[in-house]
């Protein structure tokens, strides 16, 4: 029951758009006692400004944190408009979604980042969709950049996380 909790707190953190500061109590009754958990959400003051990748592939290279992928996630969450875990059942739906946004990146896991062209694609039989043209880096010890379509950078569907960020 805690981790249903947790995940409400997330989705509610999350889903909150008000840039003012506002408090969230949410209250999960359990069969020995009522938890009461707050929340207060911050005034957002970071930019995509703050994700140099959107604007420069490369500049990942140039980031000095020990998994400058896993950094940009960090990042991203906060400061996408929307954040899509995707999966061969919801990539085609998520990728017509995508066409209305400016910027879309693909992580997978923490070793994989790719920024989409969603208007040149190529279809792909793994995935059941039209997978665009895709630019980004593998982690593998040093990060290996890579241009090719998403399907050949990001994988076969399995069970790695792959989350999909929109940008305005």
């Amino acid at each position: 029951m805690k981790h249903l909790a947790y995940v409400l707190i997330l989705v509610l953190a999350f889903s909150c758009k008000d840039n003012q500061k506002e408090k969230v109590d949410t209250t999960v009754e359990t069969t020995t006692h009522t938890e009461t958990t707050t929340q207060n959400t911050k005034k957002n003051t970071e930019t995509n400004a703050d994700l140099p990748f959107l604007k420069d592939i490369k500049s990942l290279e140039k980031d000095t944190s020990a998994n400058p992928i896993e950094a940009f996630k960090i990042k991203a969450t906060n400061l996408a408009t929307e954040v899509v875990k995707i999966n061969k059942d919801n990539i085609k739906d998520a990728l017509t979604k995508a066409k209305d946004f400016k910027n879309v990146v693909i992580t997978v896991d923490n070793h994989t980042i790719v920024k989409l062209d969603v208007n040149d694609c190529k279809p792909s039989g793994a995935w059941s969709a039209c997978m665009p043209k895709a630019e980004g880096y593998i982690k593998k010890g040093d990060l290996a950049y890579q241009n090719d379509y998403a399907n050949n950078i990001i994988g076969l569907p399995d069970d790695q996380e792959r989350l999909l960020f929109l940008f305005d």
